[in-house]
């Protein structure tokens, strides 16, 4: 069982019908883009307590696994905040760079502010959603709202084999690293890329197995999730 199935199926809050949750979820999802930052941050708050307390986790836990995200988070609103223009007027502060002026004005900060925390409330309410609702119970949600069979079957195989993927590189990294494969930076370079060979390699294996038992079951392209 993948660790945040187990986390789902251990949740204070795993006797409440699915569907409840899938409603509660979305209407999160929908105060996250209605409400004002200060809001969004209140809310980011409470429902990040409401996390830790019904899977029982850890506080550092869960904010190791909140930091994940957190990279992509800032390159956007970098992206969003910065502004070329012809002069610095306008501008709270500037680069000047070939010719033109690389710098934030009041309006592009307000919207990536506004930006960032709408996406990271919106990834508290997945988390929460996630660890309170095993993934199979969200296929039957899925299901009744008469989604094509096809999409949640792909939804399926694409939600198992990203994490056992991650579960094969985490351990792959771990051996290396006890093994000091990541030392210096020639080494890092040298494990990294056996990393990507052996997580590539067994990929294909567990593919190739996979294959297999379905063929022994008389697959015939259709997933039973009932």
């Amino acid at each position: 069982m993948l660790l945040i199935d187990k986390i789902a199926y251990e949740s204070k809050l795993r006797d409440i019908s699915p569907g409840i949750k899938t409603i509660f979820y979305l209407l999160l999802l929908v105060y996250m883009f209605m409400v004002t930052p200060l809001f969004q941050g209140i809310g980011i708050i409470v429902i990040g307590i409401a996390t830790i307390y019904t899977a029982q986790l850890s506080v550092w836990r869960y904010l190791k696994w909140l930091l994940v995200p957190l990279p992509f988070l800032l390159v956007s609103f970098i992206t969003i905040i910065f502004t070329i223009s012809t002069s610095k007027s306008g501008l709270i502060f500037s680069v000047h760079l070939f010719g033109r002026y690389i710098g934030p004005n009041a309006a592009s900060l307000s919207m990536g502010y506004q930006l960032f925390f709408r996406s990271l409330g919106c990834l508290v309410c997945t988390y929460f959603y996630s660890m309170s609702v095993p993934f199979n119970q969200i296929l039957l949600v899925l299901r009744k709202c008469h989604l094509p069979s096809y999409l949640i079957e792909i939804t399926m195989l694409m939600y198992r084999f990203i994490f056992i993927l991650l579960d094969e590189m985490i351990l792959i990294h771990q051996s290396q690293s006890i093994r000091f494969g990541y030392h210096t930076l020639r080494t890092s370079y040298q494990s990294l890329g056996l990393l990507f060979r052996v997580l590539f390699v067994q990929s294909m294996a567990r593919y190739n197995k996979m294959m297999i038992a379905l063929e022994m079951k008389f697959f015939n392209g259709d997933f039973p999730l009932n």
